[in-house]
C-alpha cells in the first residue's frame, strides 16, 4: 500500500508541475500568437507614417499589440530564469541573475519540486518499518571554533556532533534549506545526509518528498546559517556561574581547552614586546607549540649516568614573542577564576581535526570580531601596514595547519620578504612546520596552486559532490585542507591567479594577496595597521577595522617554535627517498602491503620500504583481514580497544593517507576509502596485500583438478608463504587472526612437498624446513623431514633433525607422539647399528 501511495503521489506532482510548465512555456506562446500576433512593426516606420499613427484614433489590434508587449518580455524572462535553474540543479551550484529575481523564485519551486519528485526511492526500505529501533538521544553542546559566536543548536547525534532539526507540520526540505541554510536550493545536501537513516517512529527516510513531524533531520555544518558575529551579545569579563555537569557531560581537559578559546573570543588580539598583537586563536596555538617542544625534550632525554652527578638545569628560555602569547593565552583563564591547563591539555587540544571556516583578522570601530571566511578567501592588502597583517595573518593560519587541515602555500621570495629568512633556513622550516609549504619561484606556487583547483575540480565532478565540505562530511579522514595562497602578483599572474580563484568556495582554497586584488576585496592598510579604505565584496565588513599585525623577526621566532615542536619522525619522513634505478614491479597496484610475516610497505620504483610504523600500520593489517570494509568503531575497538574514540581514527586516516600520497605521487586518490559514513576499505587498485594474494592461491588451489595445474598454484601460494601474520604488532586481535593463517601457509608448503618429493625432492625438503619454521609444534612435518632426508640418504641431518625435535618437545616438558617416538627410536638403532664392528 505504501508503495502504490508513493508512487501515485509523485506521478500526480510530476503531472502537475508539468502540465504548469507546460500551459507557461507553451500555452502563453501560443495565446499570444493567435490573439495579438507579431506586436512588431516588421519594418522601420518613417516619420510621416508615425505622425499619421499618433493623430489617428489608435485601431484595436494596436492596442492588443501594444499590451502584448510586456507579456512577452515577462514570458522571455521567466523562460531565462528557468533554464538557468534547470542548469543550476543539474551542476548542483547556485547560480543567480539580478534581474530574475522573483522569476528565479518561481522557476526554482517548479524546478524543485519536479527534482524531488523524479529523485529514485529506496521503496524497500520505505515499507520496512523498524519499530525496535531506539531514538537516538541529542544532548546540546558548545560550538568549539574560536572566534565566533557561541551557539546551541550543536547537537551530539550518535556520538558525533552535528545540527539538527526537528521537523514539524508543513515543513519539506525546500523550506528547511531555505530557512536553515540560507538558499531553499540546498535542499539537496540534506538529503544526500539523512537519505535512508532511520526515525525515531521506526520509519526509513527514503523519499525526499516525504518527511514526518517530529523527524530530526541532520544539517551539513558547513551551511549553517550563521548571524553576523557583531549581533552576538557581548560577553562580560565577571566569571558565571557554571552549571555542576552530571557524570555523562564532563568535558574532557582537550574539550574544556577549545570551548574556553570560543569563551574569550570576545579578547581579540594578544600584545606583544615588539608591539604587534597577535590572534586569541594564534597565541592558543604558540602555547600549544611551546607545550609540544617540552614534551619533544622529555621524550629524548637521556638521564646522565651517575658518574656525572645531578645537576638542576632550567628550562631554556623561549622567543619574546612566544613567551608574551603564552602568558597571555594562560592568562585569560586566570581572569575567569579557571584552572590553568596543563601541557597534556594544550597538546590534546592542538590534535583538532576540524578545518576552520573562518579567521579573525582585527576588531571592528564598535570593538566586535572583524572575521573572513577562508574557503573562498580572496582578500588583497595595500599600504605600510599590509606585510604586517599578512604576517599575523599566516601565523594563526599555521596554527591551525595540523592533521591537514591547512596549507599555506608560497614562493620563497615572498617567504623570505615576511620571515626575513635565509633560504636554507626556509627549506628546513617548510619541511618541519606542518601546513608550510615553500617553493623555489612564484609560477612553481601558482602553478601549484591551480592544480590543487583543477584536481579537486575533477574530485568533486567524479564523486558527485557539490564542494569540499560535502566531501568533507562524507569521509573526514580525507585530505581535503583549506589551500591559502599567499603571494605579491603583478601583471600575467595576476590575471592566472584570478582565474583560479573564482572557485575557491567549493574547492576550499583562497588567495591572501599582497596588492591590488580587483578579484576580490581590497583594502589599504596603514601605518597603524587599519583600514582606511575598502573596496569589494568585504569591504563593509573590513571598513575601519583595526587588523592584528606582527613584525618579520617575530614570525621567524614563532614558526621555529612550531618546528621545534614536532616529532623528529614526522609523517613524510615516513616515505623513503625513491631509488634512482628502481626495482622490478610484480604488482599489479602502485603500493605493495606485505603482512604475513614482519609488515612492511613497499611503493613502485623504490627499492626501501616506507618507514610506516605504529598504528598506521596497524591500520593497513587491519584492513588487510577486512577486503570487504570495517567500521570505524570496529577499528576503533582494535586499535584503541576501551577507548571512546574521538578524532583518532580520522586523525591517523590522514596521516597515513598523506604519507602514501607522498610516496607515490598520485595526490586526490583515496587509497583508503570511505563508502559510507561508517564504513571503510582499502582501494584494491591502489594497495595490494600478500595476504589478498595468498587466498585468491589458496582458492586456485581447492578449485584446481589436475595434479599439475595444483602445483601451480601450490607454488605460488608457498611463494607468498612470508610467516605469521603481523609479526610484530602485539594486540588482541592479531592473536585471534594469527594462528588460522599459519596453518594455511603450513597447509601449502606440505602439500606443495607432497607433490614436489618425486620428481623435486629439493624443491620438497626446502618446503618442509619452512613449514616447521612456522609452526614448531606440529611433530608430523618434522617426521615428513626426517623420512625425506632418510629417502635421499642423509642420515646425518635426519638424525640432527631429530635431535632438534626432541630438544624443542623437552622445553615445552611434553613426551613426543607414539609414531614420532617410534620414528626417533629407528633413528636411534641406526646409529648404534653403525657404530657396533662387525
Amino acid at each position: 500500500m505504501i508503495r502504490i501511495f508513493t508512487v501515485a503521489g509523485r506521478a500526480i506532482r510530476v503531472l502537475v508541475v508539468s502540465a504548469v510548465l507546460v500551459a507557461v512555456e507553451v500555452g502563453i506562446p501560443v495565446m499570444l500568437g493567435r490573439f495579438a500576433g507579431w506586436p512588431l512593426p516588421r519594418e522601420i516606420p518613417t516619420l510621416p507614417v508615425l505622425q499619421r499613427v499618433l493623430l489617428s484614433p489608435i485601431p484595436d489590434d494596436v492596442l492588443l499589440k501594444v499590451l502584448a508587449c510586456p507579456l512577452w518580455l515577462l514570458w522571455a524572462a521567466f523562460t531565462a530564469a528557468l533554464l538557468v535553474e534547470i542548469t543550476a540543479t543539474i551542476r548542483g551550484v547556485e547560480i543567480h541573475v539580478p534581474l530574475l529575481g522573483p522569476f528565479q523564485n518561481v522557476a526554482a519551486g517548479l524546478v524543485g519540486l519536479l527534482a524531488i519528485a523524479v529523485l529514485p526511492i529506496d521503496l524497500r526500505a520505505a515499507a520496512v518499518p523498524a519499530p525496535h529501533l531506539m531514538p537516538v538521544a541529542a544532548t546540546a553542546v558548545q560550538e568549539t571554533k574560536s572566534a565566533t559566536p557561541i551557539r546551541s543548536d550543536r547537537l551530539t547525534v550518535g556520538g558525533r556532533p552535528d545540527r539538527v532539526h526537528v521537523v514539524k507540520s508543513g515543513d519539506s526540505l525546500w523550506k528547511i534549506a531555505k530557512h536553515k541554510l540560507g538558499s531553499a536550493r540546498q535542499w539537496r545536501k540534506i538529503w544526500k545526509l539523512n537519505a535512508h537513516r532511520s526515525q525515531r517512529d521506526g520509519q526509513i527516510f527514503a523519499d525526499p518528498d516525504l518527511i514526518q513531524p517530529g523527524w530530526r533531520l541532520r544539517l551539513p555544518v558547513a551551511f549553517w546559517h550563521r548571524p553576523a558575529v557583531s549581533q552576538v551579545e557581548p560577553v562580560t569579563s565577571a566569571p558565571k556561574a557554571r552549571p555542576t555537569a552530571s557524570p555523562e557531560q564532563t568535558v574532557q581537559p582537550s574539550e574544556r581547552v577549545q570551548q574556553d578559546v570560543a569563551d574569550t573570543s570576545v579578547i581579540i588580539s594578544i600584545d606583544v614586546p615588539s608591539g604587534g598583537a597577535v590572534a586569541l586563536s594564534a597565541a592558543a596555538g604558540l602555547c600549544a607549540a611551546y607545550a609540544l617542544s617540552r614534551f619533544q625534550r622529555r621524550r629524548r632525554r637521556i638521564p646522565p649516568p651517575a658518574s656525572e652527578g645531578v645537576t638542576i638545569r632550567p628550562e631554556p628560555e623561549p622567543a619574546p614573542v612566544v613567551r608574551a602569547a603564552r602568558r597571555g593565552y594562560l592568562q585569560t583563564f586566570r581572569d575567569r577564576g579557571e584552572e590553568v591547563p596543563s601541557d597534556a591539555d594544550l597538546i590534546r587540544a592542538a590534535s583538532a581535526i576540524d578545518v576552520p571556516d573562518s579567521i579573525v583578522i582585527g576588531s571592528r570601530e564598535d570593538g566586535s570580531v572583524a572575521t573572513i571566511p577562508l574557503a573562498g578567501l580572496s582578500l588583497g592588502l595595500t599600504g605600510p601596514g599590509a606585510r604586517d597583517v599578512v604576517r599575523a595573518l599566516v601565523l594563526d593560519l599555521l596554527q591551525r595547519a595540523g592533521n591537514f587541515r591547512l596549507e599555506v602555500l608560497a614562493g620563497m621570495a615572498d617567504a623570505a620578504e615576511l620571515t626575513g629568512m635565509d633560504h636554507d633556513e626556509l627549506h628546513a622550516l617548510a619541511s618541519a612546520v606542518p601546513g608550510l609549504t615553500i617553493l623555489e619561484t612564484p609560477d612553481a606556487a601558482l602553478e601549484r596552486f591551480e592544480q590543487t583547483g583543477f584536481t579537486r575540480r575533477r574530485v568533486l565532478i567524479e564523486r558527485d559532490a557539490c564542494d569540499v565540505d560535502e566531501l568533507r562530511g562524507r569521509d573526514p579522514g580525507e585530505l581535503l585542507p583549506t589551500v591559502i595562497f599567499v603571494a605579491t602578483v603583478e601583471g600575467d599572474m595576476l590575471a592566472r591567479l584570478g582565474a583560479s580563484s573564482l572557485s575557491g568556495t567549493g574547492c576550499g582554497i583562497g588567495t591572501l594577496v599582497l596588492g591590488d586584488w580587483p578579484a576580490g576585496t581590497t583594502c589599504k592598510v596603514g601605518a597603524d595597521h587599519s583600514v582606511s579604505t575598502a573596496d569589494g565584496p568585504l569591504a563593509g565588513r573590513l571598513a575601519g577595522a583595526s587588523f592584528v599585525h606582527l613584525a618579520g623577526p617575530d614570525l621567524a621566532d614563532a614558526l621555529r617554535q612550531c618546528g621545534d615542536a614536532q616529532p623528529v619522525d614526522k609523517v613524510h619522513d615516513d616515505t623513503a627517498s625513491p631509488s634512482e634505478t628502481g626495482s622490478t614491479w610484480e604488482h599489479p597496484p602502485p603500493v605493495w602491503v606485505q603482512v604475513l610475516g614482519k609488515p612492511a610497505v613497499r611503493v613502485k620504483g623504490q627499492d626501501r620500504p616506507l618507514r610506516i610504523r605504529g598504528l598506521k600500520l596497524s591500520l593497513l593489517a587491519y584492513l588487510a583481514l577486512h577486503e570487504d570494509g570495517a567500521t570505524k568503531e570496529a577499528i576503533g575497538e582494535a586499535l584503541w580497544p576501551g577507548k571512546l574514540l574521538g578524532h583518532e581514527f580520522h586523525s591517523l586516516l590522514r596521516h597515513l593517507r598523506d604519507a602514501l600520497e607522498a610516496a607515490t605521487g598520485l595526490t586526490g586518490e583515496l587509497f583508503i576509502q570511505a563508502m559510507d559514513d561508517e564504513t571503510y576499505r582499502i582501494d584494491p587498485s591502489r594497495i595490494g596485500f600478500d595476504l589478498w594474494a595468498f587466498q585468491t592461491a589458496v582458492k586456485e588451489v581447492r578449485a584446481a583438478r589436475e595434479p599439475s595445474t595444483r602445483l601451480v598454484a601450490l607454488a605460488r601460494a608457498a611463494a607468498l608463504c612470508g610467516g605469521e601474520f603481523g609479526t610484530g604488532i602485539s594486540d588482541d586481535w592479531v592473536f585471534e587472526e594469527r594462528y588460522p593463517l599459519t596453518l594455511a601457509q603450513v597447509d601449502v608448503l606440505t602439500q606443495l612437498a607432497e607433490l614436489c618429493e618425486q620428481d623435486e625432492p629439493e624443491q620438497a625438503l626446502e618446503a618442509l624446513e619452512q613449514a616447521r619454521h612456522l609452526d614448531p609444534d606440529a611433530e608430523e612435518t618434522w617426521c615428513r623431514t626426517i623420512r625425506l632426508q632418510q629417502r635421499l640418504g642423509r642420515l646425518d641431518q635426519a638424525r640432527h633433525t631429530g635431535q632438534l625435535l626432541r630438544a624443542h618437545l623437552r622445553s615445552l616438558e611434553v613426551e613426543p607422539m607414539p609414531d614420532t617416538d617410534e620414528l626417533l627410536a629407528s633413528l636411534a638403532d641406526r646409529s648404534t647399528s653403525r657404530r657396533t664392528p662387525r
